[in-house]
């Protein structure tokens, strides 16, 4: 093969990529395990009235809140999963929001799950699953023992499963509530957030997300765009 050939051909294959990076997500974990600051790697910061930052290896949400249960946190564009998970510390003031939503159906319907704060990080979980987006008010469901934490010690983990119109509940391993919800056929968004009243200060600790199981299946922190030099890299050296 001619060396012009060989070359367009890596090319298209390039450009054929990039294309699949930009409309789909593998599967993704993040330990936050980078310099103090923004937390890039596609995340954005969703957090008008407190700091969130990396700060020593994690997620710190922290500062004063200025209006009344108004969420600070981070958000992520998926593309259609199956699990979200993340390890959490909140004992000081704010409570711990986990929020998923289709972005791009046009639907209304969402859930979203809340703990306030304990010694040991929230236990006493409560969630809304309007599938038409109207407000239905909290249902409790309570928690679980402590359980020790293999990824973080001292914090707790709290996951969300979708399996079609269900949705599963899961605190340190454990299923704590199903929920059934006709209108949120994909998850296209997910929102890890704290919230109090106005004039409360505080802070929460966030780490090891991990979305459709990626560290059980090796994925590490790496975004779409730094994907594309890598699989240049490689088929360089197929070259």
């Amino acid at each position: 093969m001619k060396l012009q050939e060989h070359d367009m051909m890596i090319g298209l294959a390039l450009i054929c990529l990039s294309a699949l990076f930009v409309f789909a997500e593998d599967p993704f974990f993040d330990n936050f395990d980078r310099r103090n600051g923004k937390p890039d790697n596609d995340w954005i910061v969703n957090s008008p009235e407190v700091k969130t930052e990396i700060k020593d290896k994690e997620i710190l949400i922290h500062g004063t809140e200025k209006t009344n249960w108004k969420r600070n946190g981070i958000e992520r564009l998926v593309d259609d999963i199956n699990r979200v998970c993340f390890d959490f510390l909140n004992n000081d003031v704010f409570n711990v929001h986990l929020r998923v939503d289709d972005d791009k159906s046009g639907t209304n319907a969402y859930i979203d799950i809340y703990s306030p704060p304990g010694p040991q990080g929230g236990n006493n979980f409560n969630y809304a699953s309007p599938a038409d987006g109207a407000w239905p008010g909290w249902t409790n469901v309570g928690g679980v023992p402590f359980e020790k934490n293999p990824r973080k010690e001292g914090y707790r983990q709290l996951c969300l499963r979708k399996e079609q119109k269900n949705f599963f509940i899961i605190v340190d391993n454990k299923e704590i509530a199903k929920i059934k919800n006709a209108g949120l056929l994909k998850i296209t968004k997910v929102f890890i957030s704290i919230d109090a009243a106005a004039g409360r200060s505080g802070s929460m600790h966030v780490d090891n997300v991990d979305i459709d199981d990626a560290f059980l299946k090796g994925s590490k922190a790496v975004s779409r765009q730094n994907k594309l030099p890598i699989t240049w890299s490689k088929l360089k050296r197929l070259s």
